[in-house]
């Protein structure tokens, strides 16, 4: 309530502008993920996303990062703020969905592309894990996870929504434990993992990331298989890292510049993790949340994950959501 007062009286006395005055320098950078012709609770809607474009560009010029790092390297004090779109994973419906709504503005943006999803090596593990738990029969499912057994009532939507939320979570940090849940659930429901994911579940090919691409939209490491970096030995996260960045630039043709941790948290990134991303060439990487603007700091840079439509967006493009951070840190 406090909050919400604090930012009415802000707007009705214009302190806006002051807000927008004081960080003209800190970028304002968004993470989306999924699209769709029309949005749900997963996907950003095409027309949500004209919306967002617009109501960002009143305000911000928009930039790939790798052109936001090679200014503000060189110094360069823009007339308005730089904003950035950042979207991870690689997921077909960018290409379907959101590439040609950021040719129609105009707008660039980067995507982060994980490089054996996009070679059909592998799916997402959390997709594989959703695809299963959708087609598990109606009724108790039984996992072990680690030394955890998990027993969960399924039936529902929201039921298997649930399950597969906490299955998840367990994994997240856990790369050792997937492929054993996902085997086990395989055997649950009676069914193998397509060799590729259905539609829903699918990526962009080779083609189609060449293609956006060439649509000015800047094309960042993501690693080989989307894997919890920091517990990897040396070996396996050169593979993740340096060897994913390689397939990417086989096919592409040109160099990556920027990185984006899987999962994004304080705990994805090391000190280890960011020496290996300097060694295979990276120059910058960003995180899935917020933090305050530091230039200096290539390897933590902040993201704001908000609803197209969210009342959020303004806070963030006014320079506001830049101050609090500030002060809460």
């Amino acid at each position: 309530m406090l909050k919400q007062a604090l930012y009415g009286c802000a707007g009705t006395l214009g302190l806006w502008r002051l807000t927008r005055r004081l960080t003209r320098n800190v970028p304002r950078i968004f993470m989306l993920h999924r699209f769709a012709a029309m949005p749900d609770a997963q996907h950003t809607g095409a027309d949500e996303l004209r919306r967002f474009i617009q109501a960002i560009g009143q305000e911000c010029e928009f930039v790939t990062l790798r052109e936001l790092i090679s200014r503000q390297q060189a110094g360069s004090r823009p007339e308005r703020p730089l904003a950035v779109i950042t979207v991870d994973d690689g997921y077909a419906d960018f290409h379907r969905i959101a590439l040609p709504v950021l040719r129609e503005y105009g707008v660039p943006a980067t995507v982060y592309a994980t490089a054996g999803f996009i070679d059909r090596q592998c799916w997402l593990w959390w997709d594989a894990l959703r695809y299963l738990v959708n087609l598990h029969p109606d009724g108790e499912l039984r996992l072990e996870v680690g030394p955890e057994t998990m027993a969960m009532n399924i039936g529902t939507v929201d039921s298997r929504q649930r399950a597969w939320n906490d299955i998840a979570d367990r994994l997240v940090s856990r790369n050792e434990l997937r492929p054993a849940v996902i085997a086990q659930l395989e055997d649950s429901t009676g069914t193998r993992l397509p060799q590729e994911p259905p539609p829903e579940f699918s990526a962009m090919n080779w083609s189609q990331l060449a293609e956006i691409e060439s649509a000015g939209i800047e094309i960042g490491g993501h690693t080989m298989s989307h894997a919890f970096l920091p517990s990897l030995d040396p070996g396996m996260l050169r593979h993740e890292i340096h060897a994913a960045k390689a397939l990417l630039e086989q096919h592409l043709q040109a160099p990556l510049q920027t990185f984006a941790y899987p999962n994004g948290m304080a705990t994805d990134y090391s000190p280890a993790v960011a020496a290996a991303l300097a060694d295979a060439g990276f120059g910058a990487a960003v995180l899935a949340y917020p933090r305050p603007c530091n230039p200096r700091d290539k390897y933590r840079i902040g993201r704001w994950s908000v609803h197209p439509d969210s009342e959020t967006v303004g806070h963030i493009l006014s320079g506001a959501s830049e101050l609090k951070l500030r002060m809460a840190s």
